[in-house]
């Protein structure tokens, strides 16, 4: 989709069309991992290479500094509040989803289900990703 947005830019094609693909891509890359279990992914190592390859791609076609820097922030962020609580609990957390009711997950890597540790985990993903982007904005 980035590789799309270049093309239509580089030849000046519908640029409303650019605008919706961009913002589209800007919530992907910044709001999907501090609300959903995405974040558990980063602890793959090539899925975390991949993350950081699609950012340093998205601040080539970006113009806007703050909306571009943004994705670095949150992957930073979370993989720093990941080694805490991986420091202060012993174990990996796992990200629950941000809704209305308390769901429960899973995990087989770490071979146990959420409990209130991995809630306030999330709640604090959530929170404190949520206002550092009011912030940055």
């Amino acid at each position: 989709m980035e590789i799309l947005i270049h093309y239509l830019k580089f030849n000046q094609i519908h640029l409303e069309i650019i605008k919706i693909m961009g913002s589209v891509i800007f919530i992907a890359l910044w709001w999907l991992p501090i609300s959903t279990p995405l974040s558990e992914k980063f602890r793959n190592i090539y899925f975390s290479l991949l993350w950081l390859a699609i950012c340093t791609l998205w601040l080539t076609v970006q113009e806007d500094f703050t909306s571009s820097i943004l994705p670095f922030l949150i992957f930073i962020f979370l993989q720093i509040t990941r080694f805490i609580f991986k420091w202060i609990y012993k174990k990996e957390p796992i990200p629950l989803l941000i809704a209305k009711s308390l769901n429960h997950r899973y995990s087989k890597l770490e071979n146990r289900k959420s409990d209130q540790n991995d809630v306030g985990y999330s709640l604090i993903i959530f929170a404190i990703g949520g206002s550092l982007s009011i912030v940055v904005f």
